[in-house]
């Protein structure tokens, strides 16, 4: 029985050591916030202090890039990576994170809402006091 565990503890670690080989970079879950930005008109620009976080199981080097941009905003040799970004949208971007080999580890989306204010109950002007 403990030679089974061996040879499993054995296997395991040979399999560790590939997976880890090459490369591969999993990647937590991206954060950011706020993730909704409010204009009151349709093509108002709204302007915001994004913050993303983010957190690698291995060091690689990471950019932090918006939708339909040249360059990455920032780029990191970090695994836990905290940022803040200044932003100005006028329609839903996404926040995208992209490895040096430009392949994309996660996105998430800001969105751009039109604010509308909640109709208010019209007071009827019924008079109770029958004095």
């Amino acid at each position: 029985m403990p030679s089974s565990c061996l040879v499993l503890i054995r296997y395991l670690s040979v399999f560790c050591l590939i997976y880890s080989i090459n490369g591969f970079c999993a990647l937590a879950e991206i954060e950011a916030t706020p993730k909704t930005c409010a204009v009151l008109e349709a093509g108002d620009s709204c302007q915001l202090q994004l913050k993303v976080n983010y957190k690698l199981d291995q060091l690689q080097q990471t950019c932090i890039w918006v939708e339909q941009r040249e360059k990455p905003e920032q780029c990191f040799d970090l695994i836990d990576v905290t940022h803040q970004l200044a932003l100005t949208l006028t329609q839903d971007t996404q926040i995208l994170i992209k490895n040096s080999d430009n392949k994309v580890l996660d996105s998430i989306t800001i969105q751009v809402a039109i604010y509308q204010p909640v109709n208010s109950r019209k007071r009827r002007g019924f008079n109770w006091n029958l004095l």
